[in-house]
Order: structure tokens, then C-alpha cells, then sequence
């Protein structure tokens, strides 16, 4: 194959694996998972497409080191693994929702977006049978956060065994 062939599909695969891995965040903040899950996913692909790919990652773009190769690995198929394993728990999950309620252990805010700093975003977290979930409100809800003191979480069933947020709402 022509080494252009394999520089655009490197180049390719590392794009959707960082537009694939903005969409897992958003897929992430609704599941109830811990973190070192889907980390566990990226380094264990990663590691295992470098060990097979690296020679020639390395003949293509002629480096040396196995910096490049090791990141492009982890960016390109830790990623898209990742999306791959929780869009498939999220998208696949039960429909019957089961409803718990929590009580708020912290609160919180983020800063808002460019032009709308003064807009703070405020952050409930809960602990999730052990597991500490954050809830990100947007900024019209900041008064409706810092008066309340639990929070009701409804959840499905995810179909590889974690649970997905299906809707919540904060209560006093």
C-alpha cells in the first residue's frame, strides 16, 4: 500500500477517535460508572493496537520513538473502543426506570462559557451507593440548586450492567 494511504488513515482514525470521545463524556455524565471503567478501556485497547501497529506507525511517518505510536493508539482505538462500550450500555438500556433518592453532599459551580462567565454552572454531587456522581444544571437552575437538599435520580438498567440516568430533579 502507498504510505499516503496510511498517513490519511492514521490521520483519519485519531479525528473520529477525539470527536467520538466528546460524545462519550456526554454519554459518561449520564451513567453511573467509575471512572477507571472506560480509563481501563482506552489503556487496555491502546496499549494492545500499539503493540500490533507500532512498527508500522513508525515505517510510515519515519519516528523513532514510541511516543506517537503509543498516543495515536490511545486517542484513535482507546477512544473509539470506549464510545463503542458505553454507547452500547447506554443506548441499548432498559426501559423501566427505577427512582432513588439522595441526599446533595456537595454543591458547586463551574464558570460559564466565553462572553457568559458571570453565568456560573451549578454542580450537585451525590453519592450513588458508593459511587460519586456529579449533576451539572445550567445556570437558570442555580436558585432552584442552592435551595435544595436532596435529589431524585430516576435510572435504567444499562445493557452491560450499569445503570443509566434516565431523568433527575432536585427537591427540598
Amino acid at each position: 500500500m502507498n504510505f499516503d494511504f496510511w498517513k490519511l488513515f492514521y490521520l483519519i482514525t485519531f479525528f473520529i477517535g477525539i470527536v467520538l470521545f466528546i460524545f462519550e463524556i456526554n454519554i459518561y455524565h449520564n451513567t453511573i460508572i467509575h471512572i477507571y471503567i472506560p480509563g481501563s478501556v482506552v489503556v487496555i485497547t491502546g496499549l494492545a493496537t500499539f503493540y500490533f501497529n507500532r512498527g508500522h506507525y513508525k515505517r510510515t511517518y519515519s519516528v523513532k520513538s514510541n511516543f506517537f505510536p503509543l498516543m495515536q493508539n490511545f486517542i484513535s482505538w482507546g477512544f473509539i473502543s470506549c464510545y463503542i462500550f458505553m454507547a452500547i450500555n447506554y443506548y441499548a438500556a432498559s426501559k423501566p426506570a427505577a427512582e432513588y433518592q439522595f441526599e446533595i453532599k456537595d454543591k458547586y459551580s463551574l464558570r460559564g462559557p466565553k462572553r457568559h462567565r458571570h453565568e456560573r454552572r451549578p454542580v450537585v454531587v451525590i453519592n450513588y451507593f458508593n459511587i460519586e456522581k456529579k449533576m451539572f444544571f445550567r445556570f437558570n437552575d442555580t436558585e432552584k440548586v442552592d435551595n435544595a437538599d436532596s435529589l431524585i435520580l430516576y435510572v435504567k438498567k444499562g445493557e452491560l450492567g450499569f445503570d443509566v440516568i434516565e431523568s433527575y430533579e432536585l427537591t427540598h
